[in-house]
């Protein structure tokens, strides 16, 4: 600012200077202080110069000239400065992307989108956001939120957002129709991804589904459901609350896989509560049932999962399981 303060301030003084000794008009004053401080060399007004207008122009050329350079270099130096230092921002932002394994895709960083990244953000889990919209994407870089401008329905945006390794894609796009084509891409990619999508209106769900999506989730339904309940079953509700803030305690889920200690184990000879301090409160099989409030003598499978509630240490002991 200060540079092109004192590049406008020779200007002016230039103009004057011309207005003064050569009684030129405020137009031709203002091109003979423009054409001598940028050194282009056209036509002098008038021509000739009288001996003042000359003394005058070489001393405008000397004081004038290098203040004009140094404007335009420290302009430069900004403006390329800026454009390189965000150019290595978004290589070391992609670098980091390439290197994730298991992560989180999330479609879309609207209201619902940035209270998905929350959660998982409170959970300590690795997350990539997909996005185009310019305002979201400049919030992202200042938060120092790893994410990819694009559309979530082309191949080359979620390729770029590793879409190959991730382990879950949310589509949390505005509209149904967006969303179906981010999971009919999606599904193409990587057939094994786990895919959740939001529905907006409840007659979207069965073409989610249709679509590749794992689970569909629709606010309005959740938003009713949470009402009802908390006009007939208020303290569950808050139990509920309580457990999924982990505050005091917690509700996990844990897969039993082929080399878990507890695979080919009763209930009671897995010893869950003693070891975990948790209670198993369900097991879904891997054939698809769910056991409420299981027996001692369920026997536990690999595949099956088992939600528990236990205390806040239960889920670091199990990660360690």
């Amino acid at each position: 600012m200060i540079a092109l303060g004192l590049l406008f301030s020779f200007i002016l003084i230039g103009m004057a200077g011309y207005m003064l000794i050569e009684k030129l008009g405020p137009l031709d004053a203002l091109y003979m202080s423009v054409i001598t401080i940028a050194t282009v060399g056209y036509r002098e007004l008038p021509d000739p110069l009288s001996p003042a207008g000359q003394i005058f122009t070489i001393g405008l050329i000397i004081f004038g000239v290098g203040s004009g350079y140094y404007a335009f270099v420290l302009l430069v130096t900004l403006v390329v400065g800026g454009e390189l230092k965000a150019f290595r921002e978004r290589q070391k932002m992609h670098k980091r992307i390439a290197a994730l394994q298991g992560h989180v895709l999330i479609c879309g960083y609207g209201r619902v989108g940035k209270m998905v990244v929350e959660q998982l953000q409170a959970q300590k889990l690795e997350f990539v956001i997909l996005d185009n919209a310019p305002a979201r994407l400049a919030e992202l870089e200042r938060a120092g939120m790893l994410f990819v401008q694009g559309d979530a329905s082309e191949e080359s945006a979620l390729d770029q957002a590793g879409i190959s390794r991730a382990r879950v894609l949310v589509a949390t796009l505005p509209h149904d129709a967006d969303n179906v084509y981010v999971v009919l891409t999606a599904r193409a990619l990587n057939p094994q991804l786990l895919i959740i999508a939001r529905a907006e209106s409840t007659s979207s769900e069965a073409k989610l589904l249709r679509a590749g999506a794992d689970r569909v989730v629709c606010p309005q339904i959740i938003g009713a459901y949470r009402i009802a309940n908390l006009i007939t079953r208020p303290s569950v509700v808050d139990f509920v609350d309580v457990a999924s803030q982990g505050v005091e305690f917690q509700v996990n889920e844990y897969q039993v896989s082929p080399d878990s200690p507890w695979a080919g184990k009763s209930l009671r000879e897995a010893a869950i509560r003693q070891q975990l301090d948790a209670i198993v409160v369900a097991i879904r099989k891997h054939t698809g049932r769910t056991l409420f409030n299981p027996s001692a003598q369920e026997q536990l499978e690999a595949g099956d999962t088992l939600i528990m509630i236990g205390q806040l240490q239960t889920a670091d002991r199990l990660s360690q399981l």
